[in-house]
C-alpha cells in the first residue's frame, strides 16, 4: 500500500514551506496523489522523494563547490 503525505509532511521531506509544496502541485511539478473532501492535498512518498532528489541534483550542479564539501569532499582551494 502507498503511503501518502500531508503538505505539511511533503514540505518536511522537501526542506521547503508547506505554501511551496501547493506552488509546486499548482506547477505540476508535484502532482497531488488524491485530495480529500475537504480539499486536501495528498502526496505519494515516493513522489516527494523523486523530487527531493532532482532539486538535490539541481542544487549540486548549480554551486559544485558545496556539493563537494557536502558529500565530504576537498574544494578547489583546499589542500
Amino acid at each position: 500500500m502507498e503511503r501518502l503525505l500531508t503538505v505539511a509532511d511533503a514540505a518536511r521531506i522537501l526542506g521547503v514551506v508547506p505554501a511551496r509544496v501547493r506552488q509546486l502541485a499548482n506547477e505540476g511539478q508535484l502532482p497531488p496523489a488524491a485530495t480529500t473532501v475537504k480539499g486536501t492535498r495528498l502526496f505519494r512518498l515516493e513522489d516527494v522523494e523523486q523530487l527531493a532528489e532532482v532539486r538535490k541534483a539541481k542544487r549540486n550542479q548549480a554551486d559544485p563547490a558545496s556539493a563537494s564539501a557536502a558529500q565530504g569532499g576537498q574544494g578547489e582551494n583546499d589542500e
